[in-house]
């Protein structure tokens, strides 16, 4: 049930007086004045507002008496049940023209406000479910949470990862895309700003639009079967992310299909961090030269002419680099077992 406080009420105030050259009043379900552009008003008994909520109609006061002063009052009505009035002072054939505008716009901003509050109640609960099933701290609660959702958690869907970077709480973002969503979507903020959708997948995966649109792109994990496979998803997709921005920087998605070998690299590298095994890159890492040389050779898969055309430099100077990068590292990008490693160790670097 919608409730008229005190910030509400001012808030419908300001916005008609900023538009009309008359004082209103907005008035609590007891007949106190709660919203008014005379400030020395509030907390004061309205006595046309006692009347409102008495005969549940509109109250006209063509004349000033006993400290009440000429103008109408109308009930300010949520979902068919009384939770205000509304009052505009003034000579009621002036301001009966506009009297009902403003009482239906004291109650579309009230019903804005209910939507708005339902809406961060069930983002609340979401950014919780989402927090718990990724962290693998989730238990009974989370099923409790889903429940009073209507969320399945058995449904099939992947994790789309982006960072709220320009919006450090996501709102903005969540509220954008909220039209977008599909039945079953659950959509949520991470504790360390990361915004997460998890994509019902039944019918393929679309990702919507507006993340499309995201700077620095989203990566997308694979399909989970049910919400126990969300935690293996998100970081799927998580990994997607950060490989796809620095290997192909300015794609809008970043998937895990694209990213597989990679991805599970990465993984079974954070499971045993082992600095020592990758200690031949080091060297590499302090020429720019070099490990620009590398990435491009990487990016097109050893072939040297495309690879020249890339650094916009000779075959000859490609050679000379992947021989210094030999000297430098002992491993020889031109040898497919040797490129492997120097890889894999790019990867480990990277993501540390």
């Amino acid at each position: 049930m919608a409730v008229m406080t005190r910030e509400l009420a001012q808030e419908i105030v300001n916005r008609t007086m900023a538009i009309l050259d008359w004082n209103i009043n907005v008035m609590n379900e007891e007949g106190v004045i709660i919203g008014s552009g005379d400030m020395n008003r509030i907390g004061d008994v309205h006595q046309g507002a006692l009347l409102v909520l008495q005969e549940k109609t509109k109250i006209e006061v063509k004349e000033e008496r006993e400290g009440v002063k000429p103008g109408i009052n109308f009930p300010i009505s949520f979902n068919g049940q009384i939770v205000g009035v509304v009052g505009i002072t003034g000579e009621p054939k002036e301001i009966q023209a506009f009297a009902e505008l403003i009482k239906m716009s004291a109650e579309l901003v009230l019903e804005q406000s209910f939507l708005l509050e339902q809406f961060q109640w069930k983002q609340r609960i979401q950014n919780d479910m989402i927090t718990q099933l990724i962290t693998g701290t989730g238990g009974d609660s989370v099923v409790e949470k889903a429940g009073s959702l209507g969320i399945d958690l058995d449904l099939p869907r992947a994790a789309i990862v982006m960072e709220a970077h320009t919006d450090p709480t996501g709102q903005e973002l969540l509220r954008s895309i909220e039209f977008e969503l599909d039945k079953g979507d659950v959509l949520g903020v991470t504790p360390s700003n990361e915004i997460i959708l998890f994509k019902v997948a039944e019918r393929g995966l679309k990702v919507p639009r507006r993340l499309r649109s995201v700077a620095g792109g989203v990566g997308i994990g694979g399909v989970a079967s049910s919400s126990r496979e969300w935690r293996r998803s998100y970081e799927q997709g998580k990994h997607a992310l950060a490989l796809g921005r620095r290997s192909r920087p300015g794609l809008p998605v970043y998937s895990y299909e694209e990213f597989r070998i990679e991805v599970l690299l990465l993984q079974m590298m954070e499971r045993n961090p082992d600095l020592e095994r990758f200690s031949f890159y080091i060297p590499l890492m302090e020429h720019k030269e070099g490990m620009e040389t590398l990435d491009a050779y990487i990016q097109e898969n050893g072939e040297l002419n495309r690879t020249a055309e890339r650094l916009f430099i000779h075959r000859n100077t490609l050679r000379y680099r992947l021989d210094k990068i030999h000297q430098w590292t002992g491993k020889d990008p031109r040898k497919i077992r040797d490129l492997m490693e120097l890889y894999i160790a790019k990867l480990f670097y990277e993501s540390h």
